[in-house]
């Protein structure tokens, strides 16, 4: 199983020499097998990803905020390709997730009518998933705590697990089945937005702490042993240098911060 971030910025995309090691692009983290690609969510670094030519291919929603849907209309391989893609979320049913959709790219806001246009976007409900791809693909989501909702996922194949705990706002009562959730798992993804210190003027808004995901590891390694953490969704205003500085001081073994076509095998 191969992982690259292709976008691990949050909120909106930035550029500049001080954000060229980490990367300016928003949320997008492909994950490949052999036999299949899955896409979770499709920010500005969606338009790096290459569409797989054989096999299938699914896109799956977290959720619908701006900085995780953004780029979906900039992908070349999609504007020019006319195979199936299978698009979901496990945050709403399929006709929702169509209207979202259609209503970020619709007229007033984007010049053509994309969703209208790709007729090979098969959205389904994410519970079919399992029964698409039996022995294939084996996932499963579960809510996250974020305005408008988000959905976590633990996508599994080959023996390794990647899970993703993209936009939550880490609460201690969510530790348990957070925990139970990507038991096992080869790689951890967490919004780390914040700092510790930042947190208390940003209540409400959706996101964790770098340091409350090395916290999070260092328990979860306590019950498993062997899960790697990484800290994405960097917020906007922080640059390469100060990234590097809280590596230094704030990380510990198993943790990093994620860059820009990083790509992991597990």
């Amino acid at each position: 199983m191969q992982v690259t971030f292709h976008g691990v910025r949050g909120s909106v995309p930035v550029s500049g020499a001080e954000f060229s090691t980490y990367g300016g692009h928003t949320t997008c983290l492909e994950i490949r097998t052999p036999e299949i690609q899955i896409i979770v969510d499709a920010g500005s670094g969606f338009q790096n990803v290459t569409i797989a030519d054989d096999g299938p291919v699914i896109l799956v929603f977290s959720h619908f905020h701006h900085d995780h849907i953004q780029g979906l209309a900039f992908n070349v391989d999609l504007l020019r390709q006319n195979r199936e893609i299978f698009v979901t979320s496990g945050l709403c049913g399929p006709h929702i997730v169509k209207d979202h959709l259609q209503n970020y790219f619709h007229g007033a806001y984007f010049p053509i009518d994309l969703i209208g246009l790709k007729h090979q976007l098969h959205f389904v409900e994410f519970t079919e998933m399992p029964q698409l791809f039996r022995g294939v693909l084996d996932c499963h989501t579960m809510p996250l705590n974020h305005p408008g909702g988000c959905a976590a996922y633990r996508f599994g194949a080959g023996g390794s697990h990647v899970s993703t705990l993209f936009d939550n706002e880490f609460e201690p009562d969510q530790r348990t089945e957070l925990q139970d959730f990507v038991a096992d798992a080869s790689l951890v993804v967490w919004d780390g937005m914040f700092l510790d210190e930042e947190m208390p003027s940003r209540r409400g808004w959706g996101h964790s702490s770098i340091e409350e995901g090395v916290n999070f590891l260092q328990q979860l390694r306590g019950n498993t042993g062997s899960a790697k953490l990484a800290i994405t969704h960097h917020a906007p205003s922080r640059t390469d240098q100060q990234i590097d500085a809280l590596a230094d001081t704030l990380l510990t073994s198993g943790s990093f911060f994620a860059r820009e076509n990083q790509k992991l095998t597990i």
